[in-house]
């Protein structure tokens, strides 16, 4: 399962990169501290170089530096800051008037501006503050939602007025964009860059946007750099330097030049970008210009070090010394990487530049590691164990300069400083770089006191691509704690910054920073009190990284030996038992189980009745023991659960450790509230309760159902799926192997037509749960109703038409890795699945286009293959249902797009096209919601376009259903989403706000 052959490396220091990816930081810290240490005399200098260039730095930018100023006053810090980069983001990409208006009335009507008035000395800042002061004002005049607060020349300037200003933010973004921009083309970029280059500095250009999300965006892309190489290069020959560190060079992100540049898809990734970065290397060394591959998440870092070497070892790249890779010192195996890159230059006797950075994505890797349960973070938690870190890599690249030629991008004086000293009389053997528009008096210093090379890292693109560049650089930047933010405010005494960080880091006892929540230790913050106590915090499920070579190594292992412990023949399923079949593949059976009949179910309700007695009259105390055990043993047997997830329910691995994640956290989240109600005297058990359970989430649903009922005192009839039952039984099984005291818990495995008829009436049966097909709800509440006497609590949860609305403000990127995730995920089996997605007309057809190009890159087919992104639908009547629909499509709709099966190659997959369940993901386009006369269970979406001035009407028509479950926004208006929100409560929302 999961792949063919092996990841092992015979690479001990590849090894050791995959062993520092998440280890325990104190242990990493504690290896790094050494490598950093510089002596005392050696720190003495630096720190009074560091001081004076510091105190040079404040006094050029004494009346100087205008949006240096405004970035500063209006940090992310405050609210205002937020406001202005959400604008920033947002309004140039906003193709219609109408919905520009919009955002510009949602944003700046929030700030407090008068509160920055007189807050900073640049006339410039508090000119802009009265600016906004008053467009504050003007657009609050223009909100229709307000005009009964107004007058009629209030609101007449408020109509007037917003042209005028809408053309003003417009200007003004465009003011903010050139900041960080260093062109809209490359050759206004290569032109503007003249006047540096004079001064001694040179550059490295960054073609900005979004990483390919389709082949089409690839290969722009792709375009993209080539087109900037020959520009690049024909500067660089002009120059006559014919040296790549003494010209201008370009950046190259791999995300852009490939749509599935991710670990799950290695082969492919490797057959194909491999040679597309190779083109793009010979392409400079014609120029003989410097290119670098940039760095990007974590979970990239692997894979990134394998197309490196097989590009870098090309005999074709002759004796080119321009191969460049951007390193993040902010990983824990940074150190690591640069001996790994010090191996490769002296195997291939080739030079390479290496761009040593802090990193851009820390609070993306912080989130992603705790929302997934890893077992700690791939990045340190303290900037000042970052800085040790950078200055223990620098350290070494500086001891390796005969072979690699280093590249310190950094703003910090005392980090830049301390280099300097370091670097002793070679002042040609390295470079600092800078990002452009940040940094200027630093390097000015450096460069014309020093003599050493500045390299300016320069974006180029149309401002309205700038997203992604301007969130990481304000991320950077506007943090307190940033020496860019910092050194521009004065009420900070110079000494303040030029703290060491070896020294900082080696007073402290815990190296890990307590602030930053562990991913184990996610609720923490949950505890609350009742009569006896506070309650002990619950822990977060643990996760598997499917990028860890480590433990997927492992996880295979122990998949591939379930597998054949469990693969059965025909011979083996007695007579009078069903096998289960896997529905990615008829041939392999996996296991069998029998049915029960009537007279058995009575005597299981029996047995529940009698069970409820003793159990119901256990201390809670101890059925949330109960539960936490049944948490933690689900854990120890995940890789169990993940083989039963893919072969029977034909999940794939990473929704196989989603649903063991859920179950987990529903037994301590229920564990918790059991105990923190149980003070309550009102709250007592019912009874026996039947708990019937969906086969799309056969083990967290039915788990979750059964845990919420035992955990409170009553006995369970489960009734699993008939398309799961082997993942219920072999549950229920553990949760017995951890004290599941006898007839607690009982598996119902019987069709759910019989259970209708023979529990659900029983007048022992005290409650029904369920998850399912609102037809099969209606028919359960109206059999209960029928039982008459005192009402029969029914807990129900059911599908809908579930939408996404996405207005002009969106990111189109991130609605297109929604909708996928949300629409085709689990083959789109999910009660929570997006069925409609409605399209403001201005935008949908771009972000159809990418969405059809995003399809077009999906795997379907088997899900024991890592590379797989979807995989079957359930059984013949799911697949009958969906095929049915694709007929009624046909008059009812049109067909956008249509996935092929196992990448257009039947046979690699299945020998027998009749043996499996499988069905094309397809995206449709309706006219209205209307089309739709019930939920369409699978991996279909459907388009509805409207216009930009209908937003109401549209929630309106997605009310009219009369059911839904989930829904989703995606607009950057906040009052927009508030509203929806509220106001229209009959559907409940998931709301995001991106």
């Amino acid at each position: 399962m999961l792949f063919t052959g092996s990841f092992n490396t015979d690479c001990p220091i590849r090894q050791k990169i995959r062993e520092f990816y998440r280890i325990d930081e104190n242990v990493a810290v504690d290896h790094i501290l050494p490598f950093a240490e510089v002596n005392v005399s050696a720190r003495s200098r630096a720190w009074e170089r560091a001081r004076k260039m510091v105190l040079q730095i404040r006094q050029d930018q004494e009346g100087n530096g205008a949006i240096d100023a405004l970035l500063n006053e209006y940090s992310l810090s405050s609210e205002e800051g937020v406001v202005l980069m959400c604008l920033a983001e947002a309004l140039l990409r906003v193709p219609d008037k109408h919905t520009q208006d919009a955002l510009i009335r949602d944003k700046i009507s929030q700030g407090q501006w008068s509160s920055h008035l007189g807050s900073s000395d640049s006339l410039f800042v508090n000119a802009s503050s009265w600016g906004l002061l008053i467009t504050g004002s003007m657009v609050n005049y223009a909100d229709k939602r307000k005009q009964d607060k107004f007058g009629l020349l209030k609101k007449t300037i408020g109509r007037l007025g917003e042209p005028v200003i809408r053309k003003s933010m417009n200007y003004a973004m465009k003011i903010m964009g050139k900041q960080f921009v260093m062109g809209e083309t490359i050759t206004d970029a290569t032109e503007r860059a003249a006047t540096k280059e004079q001064q001694g500095y040179v550059y490295s250009y960054d073609m900005l946007g979004e990483g390919a999300r389709t082949m089409l965006d690839a290969e722009r892309y792709l375009k993209s750099y080539q087109d900037a190489i020959e520009v690049i290069g024909k500067v660089a020959l002009a120059s006559g330097k014919n040296d790549p560190r003494r010209v201008p060079g370009i950046s190259v992100k791999l995300s852009a030049i490939h749509p599935r540049y991710e670990f799950t898809h290695k082969s492919r990734v490797m057959d194909e970008i491999v040679p597309k970065l190779k083109a793009l290397c010979l392409q400079a060394k014609d120029y003989n210009i410097g290119l670098t591959v940039d760095a990007e998440e974590s979970e990239r870092l692997d894979i990134s070090l394998d197309i490196i070497e097989a590009v870098f070892t090309d005999t074709d790249l002759g004796d080119w010394q321009g191969f460049g890779i951007a390193l993040q010192a902010y990983q824990k195996r940074a150190l690591f990487v640069v001996d790994w890159l010090r191996e490769l230059t002296l195997r291939t006797n080739r030079r390479m530049m290496v761009r040593l950075v802090k990193g851009a994505y820390w609070d993306t890797e912080i989130k992603n590691a705790q929302k997934d349960g890893m077992s700690h973070f791939p990045v340190f938690t303290r900037k000042s164990s970052t800085d040790v870190s950078y200055h223990a890599c620098a350290n070494k690249l500086l001891d390796y300069r005969d072979s690699i030629y280093p590249q310190f991008a950094t703003h910090n004086a005392y980090t830049a400083a301390t280099i300097v000293e370091l670097a002793g009389e070679d002042k040609q053997g390295f470079e600092f770089q800078c990002l452009h528009g940040m940094g200027d008096s630093l390097y000015d210093q450096i460069v014309s006191q020093e003599s050493i090379q500045c390299r300016i890292y320069a974006p180029v693109g149309h401002h309205e691509d700038l997203l992604a560049y301007l969130v990481r650089r304000l991320l950077e930047n506007g943090a307190n704690s940033s020496f860019v933010n910092a050194i521009v405010d004065e009420s900070q005494p110079v000494e303040s910054l030029l703290a060491d960080p070896v020294e900082k880091t080696q007073r402290l006892k815990d190296r890990y920073n307590g602030q930053i929540v562990m991913p184990i230790d996610l609720y923490r913050n949950e505890n609350k009190k009742n009569l006896n106590g506070l309650i002990a915090a619950r822990d977060n499920s643990k996760g598997i990284d499917l990028t860890d070579i480590n433990e997927i190594t492992s996880l295979k292992q122990a998949l591939d030996n379930w597998f054949v412990e469990n693969l059965l023949n025909k011979n083996d399923v007695p007579n009078d038992a069903e096998a289960v079949k896997n529905p990615a593949n008829h041939k392999e059976i996996i296991g069998f189980h029998r049915h029960h009949s009537e007279d058995d179910m009575r005597v299981m309700i029996d047995n529940a009745e009698k069970a409820f007695a003793s159990w119901s009259k256990t201390p809670v105390s101890e059925r949330a023991a109960l539960l936490c055990r049944i948490a933690d043993i689900l854990e120890r047997h995940i890789e169990e659960l993940i083989a039963l997830c893919i072969k029977e329910a034909g999940k794939v691995a990473q929704d196989g450790i989603d649903e063991v994640r859920e179950a987990v956290d529903f037994c301590r989240y229920y564990a918790a509230r059991a105990i923190e109600q149980s003070a309550d005297e009102r709250l007592e058990a019912r009874g026996v309760v039947l708990c019937i359970s969906p086969w799309n989430f056969p083990l967290a649903i039915f788990l979750g159902q059964v845990a919420a009922a035992i955990v409170t005192g009553n006995t369970v009839l489960a009734k699993p799926a008939e398309q799961t039952g082997l993942i219920a039984l072999r549950t229920i099984e553990l949760m017995k192997s951890v004290g599941l005291p006898k007839h607690v818990v009982q598996a119902v495995m019987a069709r759910g037509s019989v259970v209708g008829s023979t529990i659900v009436p029983d007048e022992r049966v005290a409650a029904v749960m369920f998850t399912g097909s609102t037809e099969t709800g209606t028919r359960i509440s109206q059999t209960l109703a029928e039982r008459g006497g005192d009402q029969v609590p029914l807990i129900a949860e059911t599908g809908g038409q579930n939408c996404m609305i996405v207005d002009s403000t969106a990111l189109p990127e991130q609605v297109v890795d929604d909708v996928i995730s949300s629409g085709f995920q689990s083959a789109g089996q999910r009660c929570s699945a997006l069925r409609v997605l409605f399209l403001q007309e201005d935008i949908a057809d771009s972000v159809i286009r990418m969405l059809k190009g995003a399809l077009a890159e999906l795997h379907v087919g088997n899900p024991t293959k890592l590379s797989t992104d979807v995989g079957p639908v359930i059984d013949q009547k799911a697949l009958d249902a969906l095929n049915a629909h694709h007929e009624y499509m046909q008059t009812n709709g049109t067909l956008l797009y249509q996935c092929d099966l196992f990448g257009g190659k039947e046979g690699s997959e299945v020998s027998d096209s009749d043996g499996h369940f499988f069905f094309a993901p397809r995206l449709y386009e309706i006219e209205s919601i209307d089309v739709l006369t019930k939920e369409v269970f699978g991996p279909c979406v459907h388009v509805v376009r409207f216009k930009g001035t209908e937003i109401e009407a549209v929630i309106d028509k997605v009310n009219s259903t009369g059911f839904g479950l989930t829904m989703g926004i995606h607009t950057r208006i906040e009052h927009r989403a508030i509203e929806w929100l509220s106001y229209h409560g009959r559907v409940m929302f998931i709301l995001t706000v991106i």
